[in-house]
Formats: structure tokens, C-alpha cells, sequence
């Protein structure tokens, strides 16, 4: 397929790579658009298509040992935050779209979560394990807005007393804290905002439908001032575009009130590679060369290196300076604090009480 010449702003991938399931290719229409969320602002951007989906089981099994959590949920397949090196693109494979434009434009909503987590956690043979919203994309994405489905999947594990972790790039979270705060009382919630850069030119290149850095700042104070934990995913760290801002970003997000922060720096799996380079390229192609060669030194001279326990992190001597940047901003700005034990304890497995999932 011939790549648009033409650059979309509101988009991170710049075209649709081949999915390697299907033996056809086929080509976008350019004129298809609408008005919809960018930054938090409503632009005018090709159009995006949501379908309704319905599957039988919404808790996944996560079996990475490099992931805290033993289970996820995703009420969203695809993504439009449009995060360029997102690892969640070549998934949309599976469902017979491309990992490119596709995964930002042609959207599943998973309408029936809500119900099915409540069966789950009624099920005789569930025991109260804490569940991570967006273990592969966001729960709060700008259709949540309109949707909420993410908010009625909260108010089940309220009613179930049952702990989850929500890790979001978008400051809609803050919507929910009426919820939050009465789950984080019972010790059964941890909300992790992911920040990528400060610099919010970059931010709108990388990223370009997440909330601005300004926004997500915002989101946690106002959740740690409502007694919300809350920490901060440093992801991805990306040689010479964003690396040269741990210091800074750790400064920035200490004094929002965050008690702890993590990192991983970017690995560019599946065809994911191919569409980061095009994107590095057009971007920043004074630089490109230089930041791909130092992503391919984290990775053993690759752009990816799927092994677990490197795969997030990298190897060699660029990973262990970040490694070490990171330790010392944490210990400089006090982010150590956001170990939290779930409260296990409280789980109800049939609550005698429920508000409305539709209410």
C-alpha cells in the first residue's frame, strides 16, 4: 500500500502496514471526516468508527511476569489516542484490521463489560485478585466520554468491593472520582497517570489524542488531593526525543502530588517498527537516524526485543544510565511512597445493594 504523502496531525500512524493475516490490501478514503477530541479540544479529523461487540468474557488472564497485575479488563479494542509506538497496535490484527490508522480509526466497544464483570465476580470460583483497566488500551479514551463505560465497570467493583488499578493517559479519569474516592477509602484502587513529555509539541506528534501534559498534571493533584493514590508511568522513555527529561518530568509530577513513578523505554514490536519509522522520519528527520540506533542498542541491536525481563526496560549501557536516572529523580523527589497492598478483604461476592449499572 502506497503511504499518504499528505501528513494528518490528528493521527499517529501516517498509514495503514499490511496485516499479515490477510491476503488483501486496500486503501483508505482521505475525505472520510469529523469533528472529535484532540488535546482535550474538539478538532475537525478523519472520522472514526465504533462498533459494538459482544464477548463472552471480559476478564483476561495476564500472563507477562513483567506486568504487576495477574488479570486485565479492556472495554475498548483499538485506541484513538493515536500513541504512535503503542505496543497494543499489531493486536488489532487479530480482529482483521491493520496495526496503522486502522487502530485509531475503526474502534470496538465492548458495550456489554460491565455485565459481564459483574457475573464474574459472582462466579463461585472467582477469588478477589486485584484487576487492571487497560492492560492493553485505554479505558478512558475520548469515547468514554459520551460511552462510560468505564465508569459503570467502577461502579461494579464498588459494589463488589472488589481492588483495581486503572492506568490511563487521559485526564477523563477525574470524571470518576465520586467513585475513586470511595473505592481508594477501602483501600481497593490505584490510578497511574502515564506521562511521556513535557514538551507539549512533542507530546502532540507522539500522542496526539491524549491529554495535553498540562491536563494530566492537573488530574493528579486533583485525585491525590481527594486521597486517590496515585503514581506515574514514565512510558515510553525514547532516546533523544524524550530521555533528557526524567529529572524534569519527576520534578513536575512530585510537586502535582504523585507518591511514586515507574518507567519503560520503547520497544517497537511488529510492525510497529515500520510505522515508527516512518513517523521519526517526517517528524524529526534531522535526528532519526540517531534515535533508531539508540533504540536498537536497548534491544540488542534490534528495534525490539520481545524477552521478558528486558523487553520493557532494555539492555546494555544506555539502559543501565536510565535505570539510573530514574533512581535518583525518585530519590530526589520522594517517589518512592506508591507501594499499596489491595484490601482483599472486603470483597462481596453478591452485594445485598446495587445502584443501576444504567443509571
Amino acid at each position: 500500500m502506497k503511504k499518504n504523502s499528505h501528513y494528518d496531525h490528528g493521527r499517529g500512524a501516517q498509514f495503514n502496514p499490511h496485516n499479515k493475516f490477510l491476503s488483501l490490501a486496500y486503501e483508505e478514503d482521505a475525505n472520510y471526516t469529523e469533528f472529535c477530541y484532540q488535546n482535550d479540544e474538539l478538532v475537525h479529523a478523519e472520522k472514526t468508527q465504533f462498533t459494538e461487540v459482544y464477548p463472552k468474557s471480559i476478564v483476561n488472564k495476564v500472563e507477562s511476569p513483567d506486568v504487576p497485575f495477574s488479570w486485565s479488563i479492556n472495554p475498548y479494542q483499538g485506541c484513538e489516542h493515536g500513541c504512535i509506538y503503542c505496543y497494543a497496535r499489531n493486536s488489532h490484527e487479530y480482529w482483521g484490521f491493520s496495526a496503522g490508522k486502522d487502530f485509531e480509526q475503526k474502534i470496538l466497544v465492548k458495550t456489554n463489560a460491565p455485565l459481564l464483570l459483574k457475573k464474574k465476580l459472582q462466579s463461585k470460583s472467582w477469588k478477589a485478585s486485584p484487576i487492571m483497566l487497560s492492560g492493553n488500551t485505554d479505558c478512558y479514551q475520548p469515547i468514554e466520554r459520551s460511552l462510560q463505560i468505564t465508569r459503570k465497570l467502577l461502579q461494579v467493583f464498588l459494589d463488589h468491593r472488589h481492588p483495581v488499578g486503572i492506568i490511563t493517559k487521559n485526564a477523563l479519569v477525574t470524571r470518576d472520582i465520586d467513585l475513586l474516592s470511595q473505592l481508594a477509602q477501602q483501600d481497593l484502587v490505584k490510578v497511574v497517570i502515564s506521562i511521556t513529555s513535557l514538551n507539549e509539541n512533542l507530546r502532540q506528534k507522539l500522542e496526539p489524542r491524549t491529554s495535553s501534559t498540562s491536563n494530566k498534571l492537573k488530574a493528579i493533584k486533583m485525585l491525590s488531593n481527594a486521597g486517590i493514590p496515585v503514581s506515574v508511568m514514565m512510558a515510553p522513555i525514547i532516546p533523544f526525543l524524550n530521555s533528557e527529561e526524567v529529572f524534569e518530568i519527576s520534578k513536575a509530577v512530585s510537586d502535582a502530588g504523585a507518591t511514586g513513578l515507574n518507567y519503560t523505554t520503547v520497544r517497537l514490536n511488529g510492525v510497529i517498527g515500520l510505522l515508527f519509522e516512518d513517523w521519526i522520519h517526517k517528524n524529526y528527520p534531522e535526528r532519526a537516524d540517531k534515535v533508531l540506533n539508540h533504540i536498537k542498542s536497548l534491544h540488542g541491536g534490534k528495534l525490539n526485543n520481545s524477552e521478558f525481563g528486558n523487553r520493557m526496560r532494555g539492555s546494555g549501557v544506555f539502559a543501565q544510565q536510565l535505570k539510573e536516572m530514574v533512581r535518583l529523580a525518585k530519590k530526589q523527589y520522594s517517589l518512592n511512597r506508591a507501594d499499596l497492598n489491595f484490601n482483599l478483604d472486603h470483597y462481596i461476592k453478591k452485594p445485598t445493594h446495587q445502584i443501576s449499572l444504567f443509571s
